[in-house]
């Protein structure tokens, strides 16, 4: 006889589930969520569906309207250039934190990232660098080891992965600032590094502020 999952164990599940939902478009911005519907698709009661879509409330991946109904947040350009600036803060942060704790050949994996892209970046690279460039990213976030600024940027990292279209900027324009901040790692110029990776960020809001400010 199969185990029953515990009550905390199927809410994980379920919320992992919507999450995967949001990420693969099967729940669009500013689509209604219909409780009913959607805890009859995922096979379960409405108790987890609930408490998983009071989660996403309290991340700011969803939004309540009037009557109380749920709905897929839509994100504006403006939503995304205060999530930049509340990155590039943070992430300098752990910037530092890992140049402070951290020896040279723990970074060897990071600083070859990008070493297999030319410049210019040939369009059929182009997915295979944003990977590398999500991965850095998050290697400097989880090599801090400080939980705070981990949960925060996941949340902007699912915001983003889940509203915007493509890159931001080309990977001609972010490859040379990738590599400013992989030679300041390497000479171990903590405040250089903390430098471009603002600047990095920054540039990317600048691009947002171009933008019309309309739903990603």
């Amino acid at each position: 006889m199969a185990k029953k999952l515990s009550k905390e164990v199927l809410s994980e599940l379920v919320y992992d589930q919507i999450v995967k939902m949001l990420l693969n478009k099967d729940l669009q911005p500013g689509e209604k969520i219909l409780k009913k519907e959607l805890a009859d698709q995922l096979g379960v009661s409405m108790t987890p569906v609930t408490e998983a879509l009071s989660r996403l409330l309290l991340e700011g991946i969803l939004e309540q309207r009037e009557r109380r109904e749920i709905y897929v947040k839509n994100f504006t350009n403006s939503d995304m250039i205060e999530l930049f600036e509340v990155r590039a803060g943070l992430e300098a942060t752990a910037l530092i934190i890992c140049m402070d704790k951290l020896n040279s050949s723990q970074w060897d994996k990071i600083v070859s990232l990008f070493d297999e892209f030319p410049n210019p970046v040939p369009e059929k690279m182009y997915s295979a660098y944003q990977k590398r460039d999500r991965e850095f990213h998050s290697s400097i976030l989880k090599m801090s080891n400080n939980n705070l600024i981990l949960e925060f940027i996941q949340r902007c990292d699912f915001i983003i992965r889940c509203y915007h279209k493509g890159l931001i900027r080309s990977p001609n324009e972010t490859l040379p600032e990738h590599l400013e901040i992989i030679e300041a790692i390497k000479n171990n110029n903590a405040d250089l590094a903390q430098q471009k990776l603002i600047a990095h960020h920054w540039k990317t809001r600048a691009r947002l502020l171009e933008m019309p400010d309309s739903s990603i």
